[in-house]
Parts: C-alpha cells; structure tokens; sequence
C-alpha cells in the first residue's frame, strides 16, 4: 500500500479518472506480470552470460521490466461500456472526446497497437509490389502487383473484418468504386455491403429483451414474436438484422445495434482526429507541397462531419423518423416508385429497430429489364431529397438499395442523414442551371453561394483563377459519361492528339506538366506576380488557390451519395452518365417551383434573360470537341439554339422549352409510378395541370407571355396587311399613303420577327407529333399558336382530356391571361408611338385598359415583365 499523505510534486497532475492508489495498484499487477516472464537468474543476481551483473546490465534489466510492465497494462485496457458522448444527431463532440480519452491513455495506446500490428504486414506487402518490384526493378507495368491482388484484396477485406465498424463503412464505399481501386479489391470488399461478420445471437437476443422490457430476458421473445430466425440474416457494421413473425402475421425485420458500438466508433474518429495533421503532411509532402494549417484544419472539419454521422447512425429513433419522413415525403410528391420500409414503432427503440419486411433484391445485382428505369428513379429520389425535401440519405451502398418483387425501388438505412437548408438547396440547383446551359460566368458566384470559398473572396478574383475553364473542361467531360476509366481514356487520347500520338503515358504527362506550368505562370504573371522571382510555381499557385477555395464539409456527403449512385450506373452502362440523368429532375423541378430563384433559373435557361444555349468552346490541349455535354438541341432556324436570335437573350428557345418538356415528361413517368404507361399518362396529365392551374405556374406564366407576343406579333400582322399594305398600294398612284401614326403604331419590330419564328420553330418541332396523335394527315396546316400546340398535344391523351375538361376555369382563366396581356401591351405600344393623334392615344389606351381590368384584374408584374 501507498504512504498516507503520498502526492505528486507541484505542477505535475494525473488525468482525470486517475489516482496514484489505483495506478500503484495497476503498475503492481503489471509488474508481477513481467515478473512472471524474467528468468530466476536475474532476480538472484546470479551472473548471466558469464559475467556479474554491472550496473549497465541492471539498467537493462528494469528497462525490460518497466516495458513489460507497460505493455501488460496496455494489454489489458479495455472499453468499459461508456463513450464520450450519447447516441444522437447533435451530440458529437471533438473535445468532449479529447477530455474521455485523454483519461484512457492505455485503452488509446491498445487501439493504436492494434492498428499498427494489423495494417502492417498488409501495408509493406503492398510496398514491396509497388515500391521493390515495381520501381526499383524497373517494372513500369507493375507486373509484381496486379499479381498479387486477388491475395491482397483478400487481405484487405480481412483487415476491415478485424479493423471495426469505421473501417467496414469505408470498405463499404469502395466497394463499387472500381475506378478508385483495382476490380479485384472491390469484388471482395462488396462482401461488406450484407456479409459482415455477426455478434453472437444470444447476445443480440438479451440486448432484444432488454429493449423490449422484457423481464424475461431473450426467452420472453416468444411473447412478442410468433417466430425469429435462429440467426441473422445479414450483419451490418452497426448492427444484424433478424426476420421474425409477429402474432398479428406481419413479417418484420428485427435489427439489433452491436453492444458498445458507440464506445468502438468513438475511439476510432479520437485517433483519426489524432492521426490527421500526421496523415495530411505525409500526402502533401509525396505530392511536393507545402502544409498549411487550414489544410489540417479542413481534413479535421471533414473527420468531424463524418464523425457526426456515425453517431447519428447509433440512435435507431432517429433512423425511424428519417425512415418515415423519406415515405410520407416521396408520396406528397407523387413519387409512387420508391419507398422505404414501414416502421413497426412500438416494439422499435435506440437500439432496436422493427419495420416491415421488404421482398427484393439489391439493385445491383438484379437481371429485371427495368434496372436501368431505377438507377433513374434513385438519381431522381436522391435529387428531391438533396434540392427539396432537405434530408439527403447519405449511405446508399449497394446493399441499401433493392428492387423490390413489385418493380419499386425501396432505399434502407437512413441512420445517416443530411440536412440540407433551402437557401443551399437554391445555390445547388441554380449550380446545375448554369452548367447545363453553359454558363460558365455565373459559376464563381455560384461557387461562393455553396459556400466554397471563404468570406471575403469574390467571384471576380475566382473568375480571373481559370476556373471556369477547368470547370467547362471537367464538366464536358462527366457529361460525355463513362466515369473516370472512360475520362481517362478520352484525356489521353486528347493529350496524344496534342503532343503526338507516338508519345508513352509518362511523356504525354511530362508535356501536359509543362503545359500546366506554363499556364500557372501566366496567371501569376497576370496578377503582377514576378514569375522569375518565385521559387516554385505549383507552390506559389496552389497556395494562392487555398485562399480561393475551400471544401464545405456537406460536400463529403453529397459525394459519397452520387459516387455510390454513380458506381451502379456504371455497373449497368459502362458509358453511364451521371449528369445527364439529373436534367429530367431539373427541369420537373423548374417547372413546378414557384420560388423567385427557380423562377429566374428557369427564364435563364429557356433564353428569357440571356442566351439558353452556347456554342461549346474550346476545350484544354486543344479538343474542342469530346462528345455532346448539354443535352439541347440546337436550333437550326437560328443557330446557337437561343430563342433571342440575336443572342441577346429575350426571347424563348423553342428547341430549349421542348427538351425540357419532354424531360419533364421522363422524369414524371419514371417515378410515379412502376406501370411505364400509367406514368407517361400522369405525366401527360401533370403537364396540362401546370398550363391550367387557375392559381398559375412559372411554366405557365412563361407560356402566357410568350402567347401575349405572338398574338400581339399576329394581330399587328394582320391589322397592317388590311390597314396599311393593301390600302397604300391601291392610293399609291394617287400620290397618297396611309397616316404615319398608323404605320408607326403596326410596325413590326425585332420581337415580333422573333415571337412569329418562335411558333414557327414550336410548329416544326412538335406539329408532326401532335398530329400524328390526333390522327390528322400530314399535310394539315399547323395550329396558330404556342399554347394551341401543347394544349392538342396534351388532349391526345384519354386521362388528359379528362383532366382538361374537369379544369375548364383553368382554362378560362389561361385564355384570359392570354387576352388582358395583349391588350395591355397594345396600351405600352399606343404611349410609345410618336405622332398619334391625343383622341385616339387616350382612346386605345382606356379602351384596353378597361377590357383587359374586366377579363383579368391587374396584379402584380409578372417576373421579366412583358
């Protein structure tokens, strides 16, 4: 025992959950461990080696001692059953975490023991491939480590087995990413998605009880289960699901949570919180540069966010809320396609979970013709939860998302989730407006609204970084599909056609780097920078560059979602792309939010505040083409696909608005429901509700003023023909002509050669079809009007027809739109012309305006006015 009064000198102090009798106690025990493991001989001084002990000797003896004894006592640190925080989506806490294991620095030198010894052997057999074998022997095909990989990619999905739930997620996430890691490692790491190595039943079973309140233990289960399978059916790495029977005949699925799960992930973010600095100055100095304190302060942010995740994930109630709410949500949205499981709520708990058992098959393993239609779906769902209903779920591997036996696409496991504000939800969608139109000029601003960068930067210094180039560049190139083999492969075969064809993969890199450099000096150059008096010029622009732009920690999230998404596309289609599946969701979206950012989104992208289209530009290393990006038809009555011909903007893209509709059109009949046909008649039904709605529509409130223009351009037409054309060339020979006022007030004007080529492009584009579906000869003459057109195509559709005849003051009230906005723009036309007689101004002018106030009350000004 210790001496009464025994205490550490000033200044110096145990942490918390320490005090000398119980370290005396446990270094005590440790040493009579190593005492166990020294030979007789060195106790009894006895000479070892044929030599007397000398004091050196002695030292070496106690050092063998003490480090016995420590590591006895780092063998022996366990986790005690608590963690540094609860279960919850609030309740991770770096520093709380810091403070509980700063108390436990044994347990935290165990875990870093069993990191090291565990990922060793694994880490230096891929060094001596890669490192030995390859580099050093010269072996620039690394023959040695593809070799190897269907052994290492064994190892490697052993080593997450053994390593714990945080590494069995990461394995989960690469497990489809077959463009990040080599096929082999990724065909044994899928094994995680459903197959991770079960906890004992009987101990699931007493955590089940317990949960349940079940004084009984795991033999009272029979009280609430008619059945329980025996084991599990599939392990997770926070908990294994069982498949029970309830006495009611419900078949559910039983998801018990790992014992001290929270404890096992808690000590893992503490250490790869710990490691990071360590981690991110070893990255940066094989890739040459420089370490700054915001690049370990980003990394931490990135850990942190993760780790709010997995905490979240510990919390099975709030699993069942965001299960729920996903559900309710999809069906307020007419999302009939997809689901989630329904949440048997009294017998669930934080760590139980019971919802209804779901027949189904995961998606990417389903042979159904209709696989590529749910890759669709799921783009969709995950682009309303992301952009509308505002909680992103963030773990859609493989084994989360299944076909289920009716043709629906049921997404599992919402324990981690993302809540998305609306204001970063409108940056987003105004993001993907500009890319898909090309407007690359908006993107810097677009870049400081996702938050980007940092406060301070504006978007005329980003502007003047090159990124737009690099965007328009990197944005071409998802565009055209294929993931990052299929870039890669086109990149190179950009860079051959640049540099030579003849050139080796190292050469064609070299001539890109000097390319690069080249580049980088340019715009430093560009910003007064002396270029011969910087040392290192990647350097000096990659530092200029942190200043410019930093990774919002959501964007870690985001990623690992449209990777996942885009791994299985890829799995279906090797020239899958990503980005092109999102246009159906935008342009839904845009039709049918009301809010004044989409409002001036979609007006952008149909040509009404700026060109809709722009001609593709000049791609890096010279390619100015590599495949179609935007999926918009140009216009061949006026080029440049822009309704404003004279690419100014103001004017609609028909090519532009029929694109969209029928993308709107997809996007409905994919999602709403499982019967492809029954979906394209809603869809044909939502589209006519958009033109009717008494209450109006953006797409609406678009299509009314572009009819105003071509009725007010139709009229004028007709009244000058019968006022002015015909009466002058038959007063001619007299000497006569009509009043300057009246001609002054018909004239036509540039938007009305536009309004009248829009309905001509509108007649070319859609008029064969509809009249085809009218059961109409061809040679029919087209209807006169936009709103004519749409209208005859929707009412080709029985239920439509339906629809529009039950909406018959939506149609009225339309019409009346129509009609007040021509006659208030003959108002704005008679107090802009010069020389018209007062009687008759004042007379157009209360005329209109007294007719176009009875039909239509004024309102407010319609965004873009007329």
């Amino acid at each position: 025992s210790l001496p009464d009064g025994l205490s550490l000198p000033d200044g110096l102090s145990l942490p918390d959950g320490l005090s000398l009798p119980s370290l005396a106690a446990e270094l005590t025990v440790a040493a009579e461990h190593a005492g166990s493991l020294v030979p007789p001989e060195l106790w009894s001084n006895a000479p070892l080696f044929g030599t007397a002990l000398t004091p050196t000797a002695a030292l070496l003896q106690l050092g063998v001692i003490g480090a016995a004894a420590v590591g006895g006592a780092i063998s022996r640190a366990e986790l005690d059953g608590e963690a540094p925080y609860a279960p919850g989506t609030d309740s991770y806490d770096p520093a709380a975490a810091d403070a509980f294991f700063r108390a436990r620095p044994l347990l935290v030198a165990k875990r870093l023991c069993s990191l090291s010894y565990l990922t060793g052997g694994f880490t230096a057999g891929v060094l001596w491939d890669w490192l030995v074998l390859g580099k050093l022997l010269r072996d620039e095909e690394y023959k040695a480590l593809k070799a190897s990989e269907p052994n290492r990619a064994k190892e490697a999905l052993n080593l997450c087995e053994q390593l714990g739930p945080t590494f069995i997620k990461l394995g989960q996430a690469l497990s489809i990413r077959t463009d990040l890691i080599p096929e082999a490692y990724a065909l044994e790491l899928r094994q995680l998605q459903d197959a991770v190595p079960p906890f004992p039943s009987t101990q699931a079973k007493e955590i089940l009880a317990s949960e349940l309140g079940l004084p009984g233990g795991a033999a009272a289960l029979a009280s609430t289960f008619r059945s329980l399978s025996t084991e599990p059916l599939a392990a997770a790495s926070i908990g294994q699901v069982y498949r029970g029977t309830l006495h009611d005949g419900r078949t559910v699925a039983v998801k018990v949570q790992r014992p001290a799960i929270l404890d096992e992930i808690g000590l893992d973010l503490y250490l790869l919180r710990l490691l990071t600095p360590l981690q991110t100055r070893i990255s940066n100095a094989v890739n040459r540069l420089p370490t700054y304190d915001a690049d370990i302060a980003s990394a931490q942010a990135l850990v942190d966010e993760w780790g709010r995740g997995f905490v979240a994930e510990t919390d099975y109630l709030y699993e069942a809320d965001n299960t729920e709410s996903f559900a309710e949500a999809m069906a307020r949205r007419g999302l009939g396609a997809v689901t989630s499981p329904a949440v048997v709520r009294e017998l669930s708990s934080s760590r139980v979970l019971v919802t209804e058992w779901v027949d189904g098959t995961r998606l990417d393993l389903d042979a159904s013709p209709d696989v590529p239609r749910l890759c669709g779906v799921a783009i969709n769902a995950y682009l309303t939860m992301l952009l509308d209903t505002g909680v992103l779920h963030c773990d859609p591997h493989p084994g989360n998302l299944l076909r289920t036996t009716d043709g629906k696409l049921c997404i599992l496991d919402w324990g981690m989730t993302l809540e998305v504000p609306s204001n970063l939800q409108y940056a987003l969608l105004e993001f993907i407006a500009h890319l898909n139109v090309e407007d690359y000029d908006a993107v810097p601003q677009d870049f400081i609204n996702l938050g980007f960068s940092p406060e301070g930067v504006s978007a005329e210094r980003l502007k003047a970084s090159g990124i737009t180039d690099g965007l328009s560049f990197a944005f071409r190139q998802l565009s055209a599909g294929g993931g990052p083999k299929k870039i890669a492969e086109r990149v190179e075969g950009e860079l051959k056609q640049r540099y030579g064809a003849e050139l080796s993969g190292p050469e064609l890199e070299k001539k890109a780097q000097a390319e690069l450099l080249a580049a980088m000096e340019a715009q430093l150059a560009s910003e007064g920078v002396d270029v011969k008096g910087v040392t290192n010029v990647m350097e000096e622009v990659s530092r200029r560059n942190r200043e410019l732009f930093a990774l919002p920690p959501y964007v870690l999230y985001v990623a690992r979602a449209f990777s996942t998404l885009e791994g299985i596309g890829l799995s279906v289609d090797e020239d899958y792309a990503i980005v092109q599946e999102c246009y159906p969701y935008l342009a839904r979206r845009l039709f049918t939010d009301r809010s004044p950012r989409s409002k001036a989104a979609l007006r952008a992208m149909l040509g009404l505040d700026g060109p809709a289209v722009r001609a593709p530009s000049a791609l890096p290393f010279g390619a100015d083409t590599v495949g179609v990006v935007v999926p918009t038809a140009q216009s061949s009555a006026r080029g440049n696909g822009g309704g404003g011909g004279d690419g100014g903007g103001g004017g609609l893209s028909p090519s532009k608005l029929v694109e969209m509709s029928e993308q709107f059109r997809e996007a409905t009949a994919a999602t709403a429901t499982v019967d492809r046909g029954a979906g394209q008649a809603e869809a044909t039904r939502e589209l006519a509700g958009l033109l009717i709605d008494p209450e109006g529509s953006t797409l609406q409130d678009i299509l009314v003023e572009e009819s105003a223009r071509l009725g007010d351009a139709a009229v004028r037409q007709a009244l000058r023909t019968a006022l002015v054309d015909t009466p002058a060339s038959l007063v001619a020979p007299l000497g006569l002509k009509p009043p300057p006022a009246l001609e002054a007030l018909l004239a036509a004007t540039d938007e009305d050669e536009r309004a009248l080529a829009t309905a001509s492009e509108i007649a070319e584009l859609i008029g064969p079809r509809v009249r085809q579906e009218l059961g109409a000869a061809a040679s029919e003459p087209p209807l006169p009007t936009a709103v004519a057109e749409a209208v005859g195509s929707l009412l080709a559709d029985g239920g439509a027809r339906g629809d529009v005849w039950r909406g018959v003051q939506g149609v009225t009230t339309l019409s009346r739109r129509v009609g007040a906005l021509m006659l208030r723009r003959g108002v704005q036309r008679a107090e802009g012309t010069p020389g018209l007689p007062a009687a008759a101004r004042e007379a157009i002018i209360n005329g209109n305006k007294a007719v176009a106030d009875a039909i239509e009350p004024a309102g407010p000004p319609a965004d873009g006015g007329v």
